[in-house]
């Protein structure tokens, strides 16, 4: 069964090595590529079909709220919220949220901290935005991860101290010792933000109904329940 997210693409040898060749040469992912190639044909063949299913597959709320959380630069020491989703192991092994939390409480049960990567913002997050998370850590404050579960439960179930952040535009490996990644997702891990997490465990004073989008106010429950959304700044309103 393949993998969700991965594509197979038949090439002849010599087109392979150059490709090859090319994305080492350039310093980007092959993955990267291949997805704005395929972008490239679907405009270039009918671009009408392509903005259709782009909007079918995002809708016009979903893209705008992916925009305004990459441009967010606001400098307020908000919680940053994930809804975890189904998570692939090394050996293609489903893992629910409980799952991967768990893995990652193993972690950091060994090595102290771990390092969690994500690809939920296309383009990353904004510069600045990391630039003042990471000072206020430095600084002695507290900056926090808020983990939601999906299968039913939507709710915040787990949070973590975040001791570090590091982002990109493009996927990169992470960003400090890889040993600390969870045996399951491999040292090989790939994502576009990384965060040093300490302290993962059970959260059970701060709940979806308290929080609210620092964005526009929404409330984070109902965009939990009924929509696909899993990745911003919230803070308890």
């Amino acid at each position: 069964m393949a993998r969700p997210g991965y594509l197979s693409i038949y090439a002849d040898e010599r087109t392979q090595r150059i490709f090859d060749e090319f994305t080492k040469e350039k310093g980007v992912s092959k993955s990267t590529v291949l997805s704005e190639m395929m972008q490239t044909y679907m405009l270039a063949q009918d671009e009408e079909l392509y903005l259709k299913l782009l909007k079918n597959s995002l809708n016009i709320s979903k893209t705008k709220e992916l925009i305004t959380t990459r441009e967010d630069d606001t400098a307020i020491n908000d919680y940053i919220f994930m809804k975890l989703g189904t998570a692939y192991s090394t050996s293609d092994e489903e893992l629910n949220g409980e799952e991967t939390i768990q893995a990652y409480m193993r972690a950091i049960e060994q090595h102290g901290y771990t390092w969690f990567s994500t690809m939920s913002l296309h383009t990353g997050m904004a510069k600045d935005k990391i630039k003042f998370y990471n000072q206020t850590i430095k600084s002695g404050e507290v900056v926090k991860i808020l983990f939601a579960l999906g299968m039913g439960i939507n709710d915040v179930c787990y949070s973590a101290k975040i001791q570090e952040i590091v982002s990109s535009r493009d996927e990169i490996s992470c960003p400090g010792d890889p040993s600390t990644i969870p045996a399951e997702f491999g040292v090989e891990e790939r994502g576009k933000i990384w965060f040093k997490l300490t302290e993962l465990e059970e959260e059970t004073e701060i709940t979806a109904e308290a929080l609210k989008f620092r964005k526009d106010d929404g409330s984070v429950r109902n965009a939990i329940t009924k929509s696909q959304f899993h990745f911003g700044y919230v803070y308890i309103g």
